[in-house]
């Protein structure tokens, strides 16, 4: 009885730390690549239209939405010990296909969308990119 106790006086020590942030973001840069199927089938470099994308991160609730589409993400902060504290977030479904860093502290991000890479059908792939933002906590 008594490690029940002691369990339930930790959760608000937990819930403490997980405050919900809400970002948004404005594209700076872009780049990928788009699998040609007509000539060769091959990755063809390809200009990428920058985009703006918003941002909520809540651990195992967090979510992005970008180009009116929602992906729910699983984001958790780690620390490296050059640049200081980062908020990694992957797809919440377990697929590989989007990864997102952000540095709270500078307000800057990456986004690299892969579903492309990562299908074995040679006739259909999606482009593979990599997006840099500007964030801004709000």
């Amino acid at each position: 009885m008594k490690k029940l106790f002691w369990l339930i006086s930790l959760i608000p020590a937990t819930l403490e730390g997980q405050a919900t942030e809400f970002w948004t973001c404005q594209g700076t840069n872009a780049a990928g690549f788009n699998w040609n199927t007509e000539e060769g089938y091959r990755w063809e470099s390809t200009r990428i239209p920058i985009k703006g994308l918003m941002l909520k991160i809540d651990g195992a609730n967090s979510h992005l939405t970008l180009n009116s589409e929602d992906i729910s993400l699983v984001c958790e902060e780690y620390a490296n010990e050059i640049s200081g504290k980062f908020i990694s977030c992957t797809r919440s479904n377990g697929l590989a296909y989007d990864f997102l860093v952000l540095n709270p502290t500078n307000g800057q991000a990456a986004l690299s969308q892969l579903g492309g890479s990562i299908t074995p059908n040679t006739f259909y792939r999606e482009l593979v990119t990599t997006q840099l933002f500007e964030c801004e906590a709000i």
